[in-house]
């Protein structure tokens, strides 16, 4: 079935979504904070807060309609890249609205991009965050469609890198990120994985890209989360629940980081990050 062209640029929602402290923790507890991390799984403490990359989940109800508007095949679908905009600190708990536009539909060759933005807002309307993900549908290319525009990302400096930390995931990991709200067996059912081609369950990507955003505000600055304005990264590799990855940090230019992170194997699991500072 082609690709509906005509659903990019309409605008859907808005949706709501209303989260809880409880919701913070538990997403905090699925990235890798522990007991050590007060601030954002213990709602009793004086400073607790939602870490940013909490708003990657407050559009999770927002996209489906949009999506199924593209007439993509879901089982052909691979998430590509997250982009991240940090706009106000997010609520500790809040019934917030979002909503979803298709921005292109991109003709890739061997499969298409679907590029959606989610813009998320409080009841007052004050923008709390946006989000930008790509799906690249396999087997979807060749329509004769626009090539995606290319991001201006600053190319990664010849020399080593100015911060190298690991950031370990646990066995358990995808079992405990799931209570986020994505449910989708491929992270948890070895029969589901192995049916897809994977040896076993896999990390979701949107929990690797919170591992490697807590171990670098830990690194880089030194716990204070509010310094995060905005994260982008494309999905390389999958994880498997309990690999240590390696990530490497070149400092572009003031407030601006470059990223790359590799399993044990050298394989990179996510590329052309960038990560900008307040």
């Amino acid at each position: 079935m082609a690709l509906n062209l005509e659903a990019v640029g309409k605008i859907w929602g808005p949706y709501e979504f209303s989260h809880s402290e409880r919701d913070l923790i538990i997403y905090a507890l699925g990235i890798g904070f522990s007991k050590e991390n007060l601030e954002f799984v213990y709602e009793g403490a004086k400073d607790f807060k939602a870490f940013p990359t909490y708003g990657v989940i407050l559009p999770s109800n927002a996209g489906a309609e949009a999506f199924l508007s593209t007439k993509a095949n879901f089982a052909m679908v691979v998430h590509g890249e997250q982009a991240l905009e940090v706009h106000n600190p997010l609520p500790r708990s809040a019934t917030v609205s979002t909503t979803a536009v298709i921005e292109g539909i991109y003709d890739k060759g061997s499969g298409a991009a679907i590029v959606m933005r989610y813009e998320t807002k409080d009841k007052s309307g004050n923008l709390l965050c946006t989000n930008w993900m790509t799906a690249f549908v396999r087997g979807a290319g060749g329509f004769g469609g626009a090539a995606q525009p290319k991001k201006e990302i600053p190319a990664i400096p010849a020399k080593a890198p100015d911060v190298v930390f690991d950031a370990q995931t646990d066995v358990n990991q995808a079992a405990l990120y799931r209570m986020s709200g994505d449910r989708n067996p491929l992270h948890i059912d070895p029969a589901v994985a192995k049916a897809v081609g994977f040896k076993e369950p896999i990390l979701h990507g949107l929990c690797t890209y919170g591992v490697v955003c807590r171990r670098f505000v830990q690194e880089v600055f030194q716990g204070d989360s509010g310094k995060m304005k905005s994260y982008s990264a494309r999905f390389s590799s999958p994880v498997i629940p309990g690999e240590t990855l390696q990530a490497k940090v070149w400092q572009s230019s003031p407030g601006l980081y470059l990223l790359e992170v590799y399993n044990a194997k050298g394989e990179a699991v996510l590329r052309n990050g960038v990560i900008e500072s307040r």
